[in-house]
């Protein structure tokens, strides 16, 4: 049985300013925000926090560089004036000693400015760069001789000026025409949210299974999460540091075996759960989170605290919390409640232990800590995308651990986000410096919005419809064969954030992921055939699995959430989990895997099961075995009828080939 969500359905061709009918106060069947909430806001981009660390940054480059051309006019010694040059830009000092020697040194530390940048950006290494400033004014003081090119002074200090008044007037530019862009946008916006809300079908709860073929694809992520602790083979392994690593693989891997059980199975513990607890302990060890000792050192200048949650990394603590908080909605299983029951391993003297609660404490600190609000992922490194997922951790706290702070912080972290790390026309940034204020232009363009769309949700639906607009209307083009193309892609738009292989199709998994969010089935189709036939031939594992060739293990993720999701299935697992009857229901907890696979553990009533199952190899006679049933009780299986032990358990053998549909019934 299907239900429509239904919506007044408006003219697409005209400003939303000209309809004058239009009831502006009217509330979204989804979300429950009103449609004015999904329009850009004029105030959009205009915070006072990053303007004070942007000027205040801008302050203290005056002073340096003031000081520099002091000590360049006022000392008498060479090497003095040298180093002092140095402090305008790193080298200049090394082109006023003007030998061959310091010339040729100045070429090879420009060369490196964009490594030591990178690092900085990219493991959260201030160490670098400031190392390279320091090692260049240093190098042309020992370099120096009795006279230097005096006119190298005034030269770098034109060049300093010139630069910073460019970038300036860019600036200017830029928001001139995000003002412009934002105007266009409100336009369609509050159109597009209700066009796609109005054509989503949203399935009665229990009446889905997934179909052999999604159900091999579900399969890739089981081999994934039931792997060895010490078994990285399903793994992109490249780097710890950025969208590569393992971490978020896991956490990932995690993510979509909850969307599977809390929508199709969430009677299936057994394998399923036991393949979501591994991401989750997993991601503990000292080959995941290792690389925090790293990032402490040279980016917070800690050699000997290590605690990746105690303070920023929201890229780690974030991540956990949400994988920890969907697993127990879905499971009822508190045992991440208990101490220690999350221990990071960050080298093998060097352990912190957290559970699930004192994760949420340590977010809800930093978040109160943080003058931004959100807070930083790498050190120093303000992502929005890693603070997004943490405050839906925060959600979860809030429903099972009664930790309101989600509610509490919402007002303050909105602002936050579309006054300091979004532009002028609604576009969120993917990240800014905590230390300077300023961003990194062209990151990403059109993945963020997409990404983006997921992400806000949960916790602030009205911006997560209007990024998904933003997608559906800028970048998702129809063309005259009834094919996608995709436009205005920039950056990483046209990366495999996992593997970071060129291509763009990871961009149409993830975008396939968010269309089945919102409702737009038919996007999300078209998309996943172009992943399919034209990017990542699907390709069948030694298990029986099935995976996109090429796709990294992070993007097929994306997939698998695209062809199992639905309409608000994300926004129902974080923000409501199972119904009652679901979770007073048996549980079929010993399945052999991977000899049969389950397509379907739903409870319709708290009392019986019903089951669809596949072989995973060949069709054979299989033991199920179920808990939680009523003790003494009567059951029947396939025809099979047994009485429950004193501790709710029984177990049946029943013949699984092609699909087999079970009913697990009580006989009252």
């Amino acid at each position: 049985m299907m239900a429509t969500v239904s919506t007044q359905k408006k003219r697409i061709d005209s400003p939303i300013e000209d309809d004058k009918s239009f009831d502006f106060s009217s509330k979204s069947r989804v979300g429950e925000f009103q449609w004015k909430d999904v329009l850009i806001p004029e105030n959009v981009g205009r915070g006072t926090v990053k303007w004070y660390y942007q000027r205040r940054s801008l302050a203290q480059y005056a002073l340096m560089a003031g000081l520099g051309l002091y000590t360049f006019y006022s000392s008498a010694s060479p090497s003095l004036r040298a180093a002092a040059l140095g402090l305008l830009f790193p080298g200049a000092g090394l082109v006023a000693v003007c030998t061959i020697p310091s010339l040729l040194a100045f070429v090879i530390s420009t060369a490196a400015i964009p490594v030591c940048l990178f690092a900085w950006f990219g493991a959260g290494g201030i160490a670098f760069p400031i190392f390279l400033w320091a090692a260049t004014s240093g190098l042309a003081a020992l370099l120096a001789r009795d006279s230097l090119l005096e006119i190298s002074a005034p030269l770098w200090t034109a060049i300093c000026a010139i630069g910073i008044v460019y970038v300036t007037n860019q600036t200017t530019t830029a928001n001139q025409q995000a003002s412009e862009k934002r105007k266009a946008r409100n336009d369609y916006l509050i159109r597009s949210v209700q066009q796609s809300q109005s054509d989503a079908r949203v399935p009665e709860p229990g009446t889905r299974e997934l179909s052999e073929r999604n159900m091999r694809f579900v399969q890739w992520e089981l081999d994934v999460g039931l792997a060895g602790k010490d078994d990285f083979s399903h793994h992109d392994i490249i780097d710890q540091f950025q969208t590569s690593a393992i971490r978020y693989q896991l956490y990932g891997t995690q993510n979509d075996l909850g969307l599977y059980q809390y929508i199709y199975a969430p009677n299936f513990h057994g394998y399923l759960s036991r393949a979501q607890r591994n991401c989750i302990e997993k991601s503990l060890s000292e080959r995941v989170v290792g690389f925090w000792k790293w990032e402490s050192m040279w980016g917070k200048f800690n050699a000997h605290d290590w605690d990746p949650c105690v303070k920023d990394n929201i890229m780690v603590s974030g991540y956990v919390l949400q994988a920890v908080g969907i697993y127990q909605s879905n499971t009822g299983d508190r045992r991440y409640e208990k101490p220690g029951s999350l221990t990071f391993q960050v080298t093998k003297n060097a352990t912190y232990p957290y559970d699930f609660r004192k994760i949420a404490q340590a977010l809800e600190r930093n978040f109160d800590e943080a003058a931004y609000c959100l807070f930083p992922c790498e050190p120093n490194w303000l992502y929005t995308m890693c603070n997004l997922v943490g405050i839906s951790g925060m959600l979860l706290a809030d429903r099972l651990l009664d930790m309101p702070y989600a509610r509490e912080v919402k007002e303050r972290f909105r602002n936050a986000l579309e006054e300091e790390f979004t532009t002028q026309d609604g576009t969120i940034l993917p990240i800014r410096s905590e230390l300077t204020g300023f961003t990194i232009p062209g990151l990403a363009g059109a993945l963020a919005d997409g990404v983006n769309s997921i992400l806000c949700a949960a916790y602030l639906p009205h911006i997560a419809h209007r990024n998904w607009a933003f997608t559906k209307n800028e970048s998702i083009k129809w063309n005259k064969d009834n094919r996608i193309e995709l436009e205005g892609l920039v950056g990483a738009d046209k990366i495999d954030a996992g593997n970071y292989k060129a291509g763009e199709g990871a961009i149409r998994a993830c975008f396939a992921a968010a269309a089945t969010e919102f409702g737009d089935t038919k996007i999300a189709t078209e998309l996943l055939r172009q992943v399919d036939e034209e990017y990542h031939p699907v390709t069948q594992t030694k298990t029986g699995a099935l995976k996109n060739s090429g796709l990294s293990t992070l993007t097929q993720g994306a997939a698998t959430r695209a062809r199992i999701g639905g309409y608000q299935d994300w926004v129902g697992m974080i923000t409501q989990g199972p119904p009652e009857h679901v979770k007073n229901g048996p549980i079929l907890d010993d399945v052999s895997y991977p000899d049969v696979l389950v397509a379907k553990c739903y409870s319709h009533d708290g009392k019986g099961l019903e089951i669809v199952l596949y072989p995973g190899r060949e069709a054979g006679r299989f033991k199920l075995g179920f808990s939680k049933l009523r003790a003494g009780a009567e059951y029947e299986l396939g025809g099979q009828k047994k009485v429950a032990g004193k501790d709710g358990t029984a177990s049946w053998e029943v013949d699984v080939d092609g699909r087999t549909a079970l009913e697990l019934k009580i006989r009252e």
